[in-house]
């Protein structure tokens, strides 16, 4: 049983915050099919964690990048280090 994290994108729903958010799926689903990817476009969700740009990619309330396109295997290792 894995432990329960909450893997997030936030972003306006612009392109790159659509690509993040299917990366970040997908990363997500190779790792574990238990882990579920919320996607916000909700601009005070992404306030209220103190990103200042989109898209954000955040792990458990934490932002991991804004303003930024991590690639796969950053944010594979980011949700791996999260499950530690």
């Amino acid at each position: 049983m894995m432990k329960n994290i909450k893997i997030q994108v936030l972003g306006s729903g612009c392109p790159t915050c659509k690509t993040l958010h299917q990366n970040v799926v997908n990363v997500a689903a190779e790792i574990s099919s238990e882990l579920t990817v919320e996607y916000i476009t909700d601009i005070s969700k992404i306030v209220e964690l103190g990103a200042m740009s989109s898209p954000v990619f955040a792990i458990n309330d934490v932002i991991v990048t804004a303003g930024k396109m991590p690639n796969d295997e950053a944010i594979k290792e980011a949700i791996l280090e999260n499950l530690n």
